[in-house]
């Protein structure tokens, strides 16, 4: 078996914890230390090996996945880490990974699921996954139906036909259905959830594209061959394209698509009334996480970062607090959230993009303070790694190093800083800030300037390859 992962998730629905630049498949909102990415591979381990797993992502997340990824798995083949230029939805991310894959791989049954979703029941969803890979290899295109215990209108259904093998034919595939349909969709037994997760071969998958969505599969493939764009010409052949999703492309266009049943305490946390749903619960009702304390209160929802949070007599409610943001919901009303994050992407807020710890390649810096003509910063280089070479046009900046040593370029002086010894960098001084030694490097960043934006940078060498920004 091989495995694909989708990582390429906007981060709008679990927002303040969940943001443009770390949505929710890189945070720890699981039964473990680890990120949701990282359960989902852990899920697949005794099944998929670290060079039989593509891992499809966005450019925009690139780095924050390839340090999850390498956590998790050092010797993961870093060419299998793919990173779409823009977002297309489901359907060309997926033809990208075949493409991709190995011809020698293609007859080999091929699991497809996304990096941000819970699973309790790891070794009941390995059973399905087999059952899977047997229909797999008889030509079927498997998806994976939850079981329903409610009739819930937030997912797309699945209604089963005739059995074949360890599942069932597909005899429809039904959008979010109304209160009414779906208490109907639940008491014939007969429906599933549609989890998003699907197993083929990869030979099945691209006769299928080439069948049914053949603009899309000529843009990636010249016969049975991977375009040249693929590899030497991604950003353009993207821009080629539209958007489609997999279920509206493929699935529900094909006549050979099988569906395998399980109950395996899966949830998409596809909002915070699903993260309430799924939590531990005092007698009252209430999911607390962080420095809260209430009283007389029930069915509440409360994440606290940093500060303490307090309630008294509080009912149905939601709220997150993080160390720049603040949510308050009623907490049937959490499906809104989305909206509100386009409200602050209109705006474009810092908020929606980043917390306010910012992950770079080469470590994080965190905002302290920020006014008309300034900003504090403290920035922390990991061991081994350095900043770009650049400079500024707007802006002034005082460094003091509070921990480690720190190697600083400033023009043509090469200066070595410890503890408590700081450096002056004028307008357009020539910089470089990098840690040469085996423990993090701290500073504290004083910008000055009337200007200071994070796009007020000149890069003349950078180890990643950025641009600006």
């Amino acid at each position: 078996m091989i495995a694909m992962i989708l990582a390429g998730g906007s981060g709008t629905r679990l927002w303040p914890y969940s943001r443009s630049m770390t949505p929710k498949q890189f945070l720890n909102l699981g039964q473990s230390h680890e990120s949701l990415l990282q359960e989902t591979y852990r899920r697949l381990e005794g099944l998929v090996t670290p060079k039989e797993l593509w891992i499809i992502g966005a450019t925009l997340h690139e780095f924050e996945l390839r340090r999850q990824v390498e956590q998790m798995l050092p010797s993961h083949p870093s060419q299998q880490i793919l990173l779409e230029p823009c977002a297309k939805n489901t359907a060309p991310a997926i033809l990208w990974g075949l493409a991709c894959i190995p011809k020698n791989q293609r007859q080999v049954p091929l699991a497809i699921l996304p990096a941000d979703h819970l699973i309790s029941d790891g070794a009941g969803f390995r059973e399905k996954l087999l059952a899977g890979a047997q229909l797999a290899q008889e030509g079927w295109i498997v998806t994976f139906g939850i079981q329903p215990d409610r009739p819930d209108t937030g997912y797309g259904y699945i209604k089963a036909a005739e059995a074949v093998g360890p599942g069932f034919k597909v005899a429809q595939f039904a959008e979010k259905p109304n209160l009414a349909t779906a208490q109907a969709y639940l008491a014939s037994g007969t429906y599933s959830w549609n989890a998003g997760i699907f197993m083929a071969t990869a030979q099945t998958l691209l006769d299928q594209y080439k069948k049914l969505a053949p603009n899309l599969y000529q843009a990636f493939f010249e016969g049975d061959e991977p375009r040249r764009e693929v590899s030497a010409d991604l950003v353009n052949l993207y821009q080629s394209i539209q958007p489609d999703s997999f279920d509206y492309a493929i699935l529900e266009k094909s006549d050979q698509v099988a569906v395998v049943n399980m109950s395996v305490g899966w949830n998409d946390l596809g909002s915070w009334e699903s993260i309430y749903q799924v939590s531990e619960k005092d007698a009252q009702g209430n999911v607390t996480k962080g420095n809260v304390i209430l009283k007389d209160s029930e069915n509440c929802l409360i994440f606290s970062d940093k500060r303490l949070v307090t309630g008294v007599g509080i009912k149905n409610l939601i709220l997150i607090e993080t160390e720049d943001a603040l949510l308050a919901c009623d907490l049937s009303h959490s499906q809104g959230v989305k909206a509100l994050v386009e409200q602050l992407k209109k705006e474009d807020r810092f908020e929606y993009k980043f917390h306010n710890k910012v992950v770079r390649p080469w470590g994080a810096f965190w905002v302290l303070k920020e006014g008309p003509n300034y900003k504090v910063k403290r920035i922390q280089v990991e061991p081994g790694k350095r900043l770009s070479l650049q400079r500024h046009l707007h802006r002034s900046e005082h460094w003091v190093v509070i921990a480690g040593t720190a190697k600083v370029t400033r023009n043509d002086e090469i200066l070595f800083l410890t503890e408590n010894q700081s450096t002056y960098l004028p307008k357009t001084a020539v910089h470089r800030l990098e840690n040469p030694g085996k423990s993090p490097v701290e500073i504290i960043e004083v910008q000055m300037g009337d200007y200071v934006g994070e796009d007020d940078i000149e890069r003349l060498e950078d180890d990643y390859a950025r641009d600006s920004g």
